[in-house]
């Protein structure tokens, strides 16, 4: 699955481990901070670590770096052994509300700003919500962003698949939609770019998985460079600058946790239970997280012969991207606890969504109803799920409210 790179907070993670990986020390200044160059807040971090260093009365070392580099992803259990060689602090992660926690072995920071998602409308139009929208109106989102499951919830929707947030940017220009889903810190780039003059407005989205605080990543060792970093920013605060230094990319402050959506409310057992139960996928990785075993009426969703089936329609479709055992090459793995974690919430039908909606990569929505099902079916059984004597629907695996976990080993 192809990417846009700075629409995602996923690419940060490729980003973060090319800083680290190219080596040096941060024992040279009194503070040393790693930013993307490429990221659409690159301005506003430069800002904050001038402004921190300046408090600190510290010598300033950035190390910046391209992180619009290999979309294949990056191993999360290996920060622990790469923070800290390059900087004491990584500036400008996002860190989902509705998710917790930094990546393994690594601390984060407490929040010192949010972003997020947003809906994007043109100029003159009185839409601020998706339920505002009239029935049918195209949404422009980009590839495999988390606004793709929000279709699921807003149904009177459709999603107009873009292969980047520029794209839908253009497309909204040009009216060719109503609306847009976008990662805000680009549309504000966009805005202060060529778009200065175009009037859009951007509104919040109150969706799961839509807000992300922003912390700056440390090493352990780095203990006291963290302190110091909150320290300032406290100071900062205190004065009044933070929110002018984080101003337009993002707020001061953290949010918390979404109003839950009507399918993360509960989990409704299927009617084919059988001894076992199977789950999916997450659209990111959420740290490292063990396998998850529930044996309690776990229901089996799919044939054996479909997940044959959906084996070889993916080794066709799908393996140039994420790899012949669902590994992740150019796109993210899609087996695993990182794939399928407890908190990333997501259920069948979130999944069955972007598959359908972005996938194959070339030519998104382009494979029959039946080659999309068993793909799912091959999915599920990848990740624990056992067969039953039914075959999965089409609309059964629309619609399926089964909470995707994994259930290997």
């Amino acid at each position: 699955m192809k990417l846009t790179r700075h629409s995602r907070p996923r690419a940060w993670l490729v980003a973060i481990a090319a800083v680290l990986l190219y080596g040096g020390t941060a024992a040279a200044a009194d503070l040393s901070v790693c930013i993307d160059s490429s990221s659409p807040t690159a301005a506003m971090d430069t800002r904050l670590a001038q402004a921190v260093a300046q408090h600190e009365h510290a010598m300033l070392q950035i190390h910046r770096f391209d992180g619009s580099g290999d979309d294949g992803g990056f191993d999360l259990d290996h920060f622990n052994k790469l923070a800290g060689h390059s900087c004491d602090l990584v500036l400008g992660f996002p860190i989902d509300a509705d998710a917790h926690g930094a990546p393994p072995g690594l601390k984060a920071s407490t929040p010192y700003g949010h972003t997020g998602f947003v809906l994007v409308t043109p100029p003159g139009s009185h839409v601020a919500t998706l339920d505002q929208l009239a029935a049918g109106s195209n949404v422009a989102v980009t590839y495999q962003t988390t606004p793709n499951l929000y279709f699921i919830d807003h149904r009177q929707l459709v999603a107009d698949v873009r292969l980047s947030d520029e794209d839908s940017l253009r497309a909204l220009a040009r009216h060719q939609v109503p609306a847009a889903m976008l990662w805000e810190p680009t549309v504000r780039r966009y805005l202060a770019g060529a778009g200065a003059h175009s009037g859009l407005q951007i509104h919040p989205l109150h969706e799961p998985h839509a807000n992300f605080n922003l912390v700056a990543l440390y090493d352990a060792r780095h203990q006291p460079a963290a302190d110091a970093f909150e320290q300032a920013i406290t100071a900062i605060q205190a004065s009044g600058r933070l929110a002018e230094l984080l101003a337009p990319y993002a707020r001061t402050g953290a949010v918390g946790p979404s109003r839950p959506l009507a399918r993360a409310a509960r989990v409704e057992r299927s009617d084919r239970r059988v001894a076992r139960h199977c789950s999916g996928t997450a659209p990111k990785p959420v740290g490292n997280r063990k396998p998850h075993h529930d044996d309690d009426a776990l229901p089996a969703l799919y044939t054996a012969a479909q997940a044959e089936l959906g084996q070889a329609k993916f080794k066709e479709n799908c393996a140039v991207c994420h790899g012949p055992h669902l590994e992740g090459r150019a796109g993210p793995a899609l087996k695993g606890a990182n794939f399928a974690s407890e908190e990333a919430q997501f259920h069948v039908r979130d999944i069955f969504t972007i598959l359908v909606h972005n996938m194959p990569a070339t030519e998104p929505g382009s494979l029959a109803h039946d080659d999309y099902v068993q793909i799912m079916a091959f999915l599920l059984q990848q990740n624990g799920y056992p067969a039953g004597p039914q075959q999965l629907t089409y609309d059964e695996a629309l619609n399926s409210k089964v909470k995707l976990l994994y259930h290997g080993e």
